[in-house]
């Protein structure tokens, strides 16, 4: 799927790995998205995902360290928001809230505590209601024995 993203929808200036000694530890990257308000307009947002760190590695910092950096990188780029599905007990403390605190459903009109939000940017969703609507590929069933070839012929 990552690599999937990096053909197609991610967004390269928000692609990060997470190295030690020389090694790649963990990976963040971004897709452009959007809101499609009832009026059929539509106001541009960011996703991420995914994001990932070697479990060996996990609780060590590395996972914030992308979130963080991602996060501000983001805003100096001058995207507006961030939209996402994730764990709502871990992702509170970077600033995120239940997207329903913005009128944003997913794309079924649906709201949960897993369905997350950011303004990067002061008042961007204060006049947006509507469905978040992410890139296709989190959407489509990726094939399994594809993504088994594709990790074969892989090489770093």
């Amino acid at each position: 799927m990552v690599h999937r993203l990096r053909e197609k929808d991610g967004i390269m200036a928000l692609n990060f790995v997470a190295e030690m000694n020389g090694k790649i530890v963990g990976h963040i990257i971004y897709s452009n998205a959007c809101i499609l308000q009832p009026n059929n307009s539509s106001v541009d947002v960011l996703n991420f995902g995914p994001i990932s760190v070697l479990p060996e590695l996990q609780k060590m910092g590395i996972g914030s360290a992308l979130m963080n950096y991602s996060i501000q990188e983001a805003k100096k780029l001058g995207y507006g928001a961030i939209l996402f599905f994730g764990h709502p007990e871990y992702y509170p403390k970077f600033g995120f809230v239940e997207a329903k605190a913005f009128d944003i459903t997913d794309c079924n009109g649906d709201n949960y505590p897993a369905f997350m939000a950011m303004e990067l940017i002061d008042g961007y969703l204060k006049s947006v209601s509507g469905k978040f609507i992410e890139a296709d590929i989190y959407n489509e069933d990726l094939n399994r024995a594809q993504a088994k070839a594709f990790d074969i012929a892989f090489h770093v």
